[in-house]
């Protein structure tokens, strides 16, 4: 079985260890470097790790030619999974987390079946109209995003630009629901969601590996309404 390995990374790579999580459908593994210098975005969190292997799990064949844009990458381990099934994917993040990002994408590119590209994208900001990559989205990848209420709105408005030459798109979401305060705010963004018109569909938690089936990890999937 092929594993994706978890680095923390402190100017040099050190502490590896792996987790059982099958990758590209050549069975070869990534390795995915973190550190804990640094903010939240610097390392992988449980949730994000769930959604990389739910992907793999259940939509091994649904990336492949897609356009995919992740916002929030952080160490990029969602995204990454997703250019290993055939995606082509584009890692946003605030520009403090880029060079990770791209380290990893290096770290990688051997095992890409798609491609890969980091990029800084403030949420709330304007998207560079002449930046094609970012146009015409199948999927948005929002990963353990929803943990500052101030930033919802921003958030927001950054799916929709996204969203604005495809009314097909759809989006990943997942979350750590470790406190109600967290509960929430993740009901507060769905609501906010679905007052512009999206679905809000809960994954099973009989789908998710057995070792994240828990009161906290949840998926979600999100589809525009016509």
């Amino acid at each position: 079985m092929a594993k994706v390995k978890i680095c923390y990374l402190n100017v040099f790579e050190c502490h590896l260890f792996p987790l059982t999580t099958l990758l590209n459908e050549n069975n070869e593994s990534l390795e995915i470097y973190q550190t804990k210098v640094g903010s939240v975005g610097s390392w992988c969190w449980e949730a994000a790790i769930c959604l990389a292997e739910y992907c793999y799990d259940h939509m091994f064949n649904e990336f492949r030619h897609k356009r995919v844009v992740e916002i929030g990458s952080g160490t990029g381990i969602v995204g990454l999974q997703i250019g290993a099934l055939g995606g082509n994917v584009v890692l946003t993040d605030r520009e403090e987390y880029v060079e990770l990002i791209n380290y990893n994408i290096k770290k990688n590119e051997n095992v890409l079946t798609g491609t890969a590209q980091a990029k800084t994208l403030f949420w709330g900001d304007d998207l560079d109209k002449n930046d094609e990559s970012l146009e015409n989205i199948d999927f948005i990848i929002v990963a353990n995003c929803v943990y500052h209420s101030i930033e919802l709105d921003e958030l927001i408005k950054t799916i929709l630009n996204l969203c604005s030459t495809n009314m097909s798109t759809s989006l990943l979401c997942c979350y750590e629901i470790r406190n109600e305060g967290i509960r929430k705010l993740v009901n507060e963004f769905h609501e906010k969601l679905m007052e512009k018109k999206f679905s809000v569909e809960y994954i099973d938690q009989n789908d998710l590996r057995e070792k994240y089936r828990n009161d906290y990890n949840a998926i979600v999937k999100c589809r525009r309404l016509e």
